[in-house]
């Protein structure tokens, strides 16, 4: 194996293992250990397996020549390599475009946004899922017949016709550049939602960080925009493409990776318990007090014995939680406590709804 194609496996299948690892993870935490299984799980589960298809396939064009100069290999050859290096390209639209579904469904969950934030939210992840769609519909249609795209010299004897290349990179260019402005969007809107909690400014630092991963995953979109150019040149696909090969998939991976580590406190927690580094007491949180003229949201989860249960309570909702294992949930129903004056009648908490 010459050229780029180590590079191409050594960067794919090293973020792939991370993310495998990260994403198997996740799922057992939520099945196994909270019992709570959610539409995000599934998506990110999605995600993980076409990115394994994405690395799969790519690894299988560079065994078959992808990553050398298209002048060293056999007609057969080449046309393999075109040919795996195409169906890998396919699941890696999907692969950067599926977790940001996941990605909406967490902040859907864990955040509860207003109906506006919602509609914004999820309109934004259709329109990528949408726009990858189409990416894949160009992709496959640009020769006519398909064989043109990994058989040049169907192209070169005049049987297949193909659009400019051009058509191609400027929607690729556009997928990308939007694809850029949805990750930076999902990594900052938790970020201005948990900015207006009342909580530690510590904390709220650190659980942006932890939602926030995707600003990442942005900049590495738009560092794979300059990449997209390598499809102009289509003497030499099998090499020229390599860089659009391996930021694609670097994007891919850091997006799932940016989806799994919020979920994954039980298992710091658990870690640092074994570590002694904490203890299930240091845990317990005490319950609220209501203070004079503060509304409270009414508590999600009602518990008996918050130590015995403390490992099966803790997800990434509680990851919100600042002195109580509750998430953020808007409601109107809510409870009102006061703060009674001397002599007062004892007044109790009303509940409006």
């Amino acid at each position: 194996m010459e050229g780029k194609g180590p590079t191409v496996l050594a960067v794919m299948w090293s973020l792939t293992a991370l993310a495998l690892v990260l994403v198997v993870t996740r799922l057992c935490v939520r099945q196994r250990l909270l019992r709570s299984f959610g539409l995000d799980d599934w998506l990110i589960a999605f995600s993980m397996i076409f990115g394994l298809l994405y690395s799969a396939t790519a690894a299988v064009s560079v065994v078959k020549g992808f990553g050398q100069h298209a002048a060293t290999l056999s007609n057969n050859a080449l046309e393999q390599a075109l040919l795996w290096n195409m169906i890998s390209f396919l699941f890696g639209i999907i692969s950067f475009a599926l977790p940001k579904l996941a990605v909406a469904a967490l902040l859907h969950r864990i955040l509860n946004p207003v109906r506006i934030h919602r509609i914004i939210l999820w309109t934004l992840v259709s329109m990528i899922t949408v726009i990858a769609i189409v990416n894949i519909l160009i992709y496959v249609t640009m020769c006519s017949p398909p064989q043109g795209l990994w058989k040049p010299t169907l192209v070169q004897a005049g049987v297949a016709k193909c659009r400019p290349v051009d058509v191609l990179v400027g929607f690729a260019t556009f997928n990308g550049a939007f694809s850029a402005f949805v990750d930076l969007y999902l990594a900052t809107y938790p970020a201005f939602i948990l900015f207006h909690l009342q909580m530690s400014l510590r904390k709220k630092i650190a659980l942006s960080a932890a939602l926030g991963l995707g600003t990442v995953a942005s900049a590495v979109a738009m560092v794979k925009c300059a990449q997209i150019g390598g499809l102009r040149d289509q003497s030499d696909l099998t090499y020229s493409t390599v860089p659009l090969v391996i930021w694609t998939s670097v994007e891919a991976n850091i997006v799932v990776i940016a989806a799994c580590m919020p979920t994954l406190k039980p298992v710091v927690d658990f870690i640092l318990v074994k570590l002694k580094l904490t203890t299930l007491s240091d845990q317990k949180y005490p319950s609220n007090s209501f203070s004079q003229g503060r509304v409270y949201p009414k508590p999600a989860v009602e518990r008996s014995n918050r130590q015995a249960s403390h490992f099966k309570n803790i997800s990434e909702e509680n990851i919100l939680d600042d002195q109580e294992d509750m998430h953020i949930r808007r409601t109107d129903e809510v409870y009102v406590g006061y703060e009674l004056q001397p002599n007062a009648p004892v007044k109790q908490n009303q509940s409006f709804t």
